[in-house]
């Protein structure tokens, strides 16, 4: 039975299935590697939306830090005017203090000896009385001017220094105002160079992920390229030294075939349907031109040198297949690679392939003639396109299919 179902040697089987876990692992690692390359792009743009903000919140920040200084500089202005105010005050503090004492010197003056001021007194009146009421008139005269000066720049300075106060709170209160502006701005600042460190970390995270990945990916490139390779050197040897048991058995098959055939014409085994010169199948599978070859060849998917073990030949999709000759069905289902299969045994070792099958029309057990419907073509497992791939084996061997069709 074993050998009926055409199983590869041991090796090849292994090196097949490890072979078909590592593109598993690859399409899985590849799957990853989109979804991190789509978490990179969304980063990406989020770190360009918050370098974004930050350049204008610095750009904000340096306007008020401008408006901030200029606040400063009307304080500046505010207290230079009222120190100049101060100023003013204290030089008309001290000019009233000269006038003072000029009124006092010239009372003395006038007590002691002024003849020049008594002149303009009355020359009837040149009494002491008289000299006192004038000296007083005069020195209370410029005493009331002095005064009068004073009080007016006393008035001058207060409103100055009122005008000066009103102005250094006002931009006080403008720089208060503007520093708990810019304060608020440098928080918002420090929490979005926050984020984006955040942000940072995450994309180097994400980056060191896509890393392991392609790291990944290219050692499992490499053990699927080992492997093929081995199978290659494996499937070449294992041809070129069953080639001749194949044909040795090809030749016994067909001599066998022939004399059940005259043994029994209704037979419906291997020789079922056959001409005398003919080996074994009774028709095409399919209807429809060979388009790839048994032999060696450069897979349509994996694009690696290796061993094609039957031929396909073109169909559309649901297109009937039939079986090749007479037989029990061994297999009807999937199978990694092939696709939706069936395997049908003509009896002395010779087994016949049905792969890529959309549908299959019958099951593992049955027996079917040639003709029969087994299944329609389509392109399930590793093909590029609707095809039947149609494979015979002798002995669990692959043989070009060519010789045994009509």
């Amino acid at each position: 039975m074993t050998v009926g179902l055409g199983v590869l040697a041991p090796a090849a089987a292994r090196g097949d299935d490890r072979i078909a876990e590592l593109r598993a692992e690859r399409e899985q690692a590849a799957e990853e590697a989109a979804a991190v390359a789509a978490t990179l792009d969304e980063l990406g743009a989020q770190d360009d939306e918050l370098v974004a903000a930050i350049a204008d919140l610095e750009s904000f920040i340096q306007i008020q830090e401008s408006k901030v200084a200029a606040a400063e500089a009307d304080i500046a202005a505010a207290e230079a005017a009222a120190a100049a105010a101060r100023a003013e005050v204290a030089d008309l503090d001290a000019r009233m203090d000269e006038l003072r004492e000029q009124a006092a010197e010239r009372a003395v003056d006038a007590y002691v000896g002024a003849d020049d001021d008594l002149v303009v007194l009355d020359e009837t009146d040149l009494t002491a009385s008289a000299v006192r009421r004038y000296l007083l008139r005069v020195t209370v005269g410029d005493e009331v001017d002095a005064v009068d000066a004073l009080r007016a720049a006393q008035g001058r300075r207060e409103a100055a220094e009122a005008e000066a106060r009103r102005q250094a709170a006002e931009a006080e209160q403008r720089r208060a105002d503007l520093a708990d502006h810019l304060a608020e701005l440098e928080a918002s600042r420090a929490e979005a160079d926050r984020l984006r460190a955040e942000l940072q970390s995450r994309i180097e995270e994400w980056q060191r992920r896509a890393a392991e990945l392609d790291a990944e990916d290219a050692a499992i490139e490499r053990e699927i390229k080992q492997l093929e390779e081995e199978a290659r050197r494996r499937a070449e040897e294992e041809a070129r030294r069953k080639a001749e048991a194949a044909r040795r058995a090809a030749e016994e098959a067909r001599r066998a075939a022939q004399a059940a055939a005259g043994d029994d014409a209704g037979d419906t085994g291997p020789a079922a349907g056959t001409d005398p010169g003919a080996f074994v199948l009774a028709q095409w599978p399919l209807d429809g031109p060979v388009v790839s070859e048994f032999g060696m060849r450069v897979h349509p998917i994996f694009k690696t040198t290796r061993m094609h073990k039957g031929i396909d030949i073109d169909g559309d999709t649901g297109d009937p297949i039939e079986a090749a000759s007479g037989g029990t069905v061994l297999w009807a289902g999937p199978r990694t690679g092939f696709g939706n299969t069936v395997i049908i045994s003509h009896g002395g070792g010779f087994t016949t392939l049905y792969a890529h099958m959309s549908s299959i029309a019958t099951t593992a057990g049955a027996e079917v003639s040639a003709g029969d419907v087994i299944g329609a073509v389509g392109q399930t497992g590793w093909a590029t396109g609707p095809h039947l791939h149609f494979e015979v084996r002798v002995e669990g061997v692959a043989v070009d299919p060519r010789p045994f069709l009509p």
